[in-house]
C-alpha cells in the first residue's frame, strides 16, 4: 500500500473503487488502522472511490515523537487530501477518527461534502483516565489494555459470541505501538471541540452505539444539539465499534445518508 510523506509524517493510505465516483474518507479509531473498515470498503466502493488510511501513530504510518493533539491529527487527514489532489470528499470517521471529522468541520468545512461522525465525542473530560491509560501503557507496554479495550470496543453479548472479529481486534490493538498509542491517547486526552460545534454547517450523519461506555449516546447528544443540519442514529445493542459488531446496520445507515 502506498505511504504520503506529508512534511516528515509518513501516512499509509489505500484507494478503492472506480476513479470517476465521488470520494469517501474513512479514519480509523484509537488502537485500530485501516481494517477496522474491512466490513464497509467493499459495499461503499459499490458508490464511492473510498480512501482510508491509518491515523498517525497506527498500522503502517509512523509515530512521530511526543503527545500529539487533534490539530495534528486533523492536519495529517488535510496535508494526505492536498497530495492526492482532492479538493472536497465526504468523510466517515469513528471515535478518534470522528473527532478528525468534526475539526475537518469546524476547520476545513469548504473541504468536505457530507460528514459521518460515528461513537465519539466532542470533549471527553475528566483528563485522569486517559492520562493513567497513557502512564499504563509507558510501563506495561499495549498488552496491559487489550481486555479492557475489547470490553469498551464489543458489547458483553458480542464477546460472549466467540466471533473471530475478536482476536482480528486484537491482533490490530497489539499491533498499535506505545509512542503512537501515547501520542493520539494525549489528542483525546486534551480534546475540546465542543464550543466550536455550531460551527459545522455541512450534513452531518451521527451514529451512536446503545451500549457504548467510551462514548455513550450522550456525548452524541450534545453534538446533535449544537450542529444544526445534523441527525442522529443509535444502534441497538452495540458498544463502541459499532462498524464491527452490525456491518449491515452501519453500512445501511451510511450509505441512505450519503446517497439521499
Amino acid at each position: 500500500m502506498p505511504v504520503a510523506d506529508l512534511n516528515g509524517t509518513h501516512i499509509k493510505y489505500e484507494c478503492e473503487g472506480d476513479k470517476s465516483l465521488p470520494i469517501l474518507i474513512l479514519s480509523n479509531s484509537l488502537t485500530t488502522n485501516m481494517h477496522v473498515w474491512d466490513e464497509q470498503v467493499a459495499e461503499f466502493a459499490k458508490f464511492f472511490r473510498v480512501l482510508r488510511y491509518d491515523n498517525r501513530g497506527h498500522g503502517g504510518s509512523s509515530s512521530p515523537e511526543g503527545e500529539y493533539s487533534i490539530d495534528d491529527i486533523g492536519r495529517d487527514l488535510l496535508s494526505l487530501m492536498n497530495f492526492l489532489g482532492i479538493e472536497k470528499a465526504n468523510l466517515c470517521g469513528i471515535s478518534l477518527g470522528g473527532m478528525v471529522g468534526m475539526w475537518m468541520g469546524i476547520n476545513q468545512p469548504q473541504r468536505l461534502e457530507k460528514l459521518v461522525i460515528c461513537n465519539t465525542s466532542s470533549n471527553l473530560s475528566p483528563p485522569a483516565p486517559w492520562q493513567d491509560r497513557i502512564n499504563t501503557v509507558k510501563a506495561h507496554g499495549m498488552s496491559s489494555i487489550i481486555d479492557a479495550g475489547l470490553q469498551r470496543f464489543l458489547s458483553d453479548n458480542f464477546r460472549k459470541t466467540g466471533s473471530p472479529k475478536i482476536n482480528f481486534l486484537k491482533e490490530m490493538m497489539n499491533s498499535c505501538d506505545v509512542p503512537g498509542y501515547v501520542g493520539c491517547c494525549a489528542a483525546v486526552r486534551d480534546l475540546n471541540l465542543s464550543a466550536h460545534l455550531e460551527k459545522i454547517k455541512i450534513p452531518t450523519l451521527i451514529i451512536a452505539g446503545e451500549f457504548d461506555p467510551s462514548t455513550p449516546v450522550s456525548h452524541s447528544e450534545i453534538i446533535k444539539k449544537e450542529i444544526e443540519e445534523s441527525r442522529l442514529i443509535i444502534i441497538d445493542g452495540v458498544a463502541h465499534l459499532s462498524n464491527i459488531e452490525k456491518p449491515k446496520e452501519f453500512n445501511k445507515n451510511v450509505l441512505d445518508f450519503l446517497l439521499n
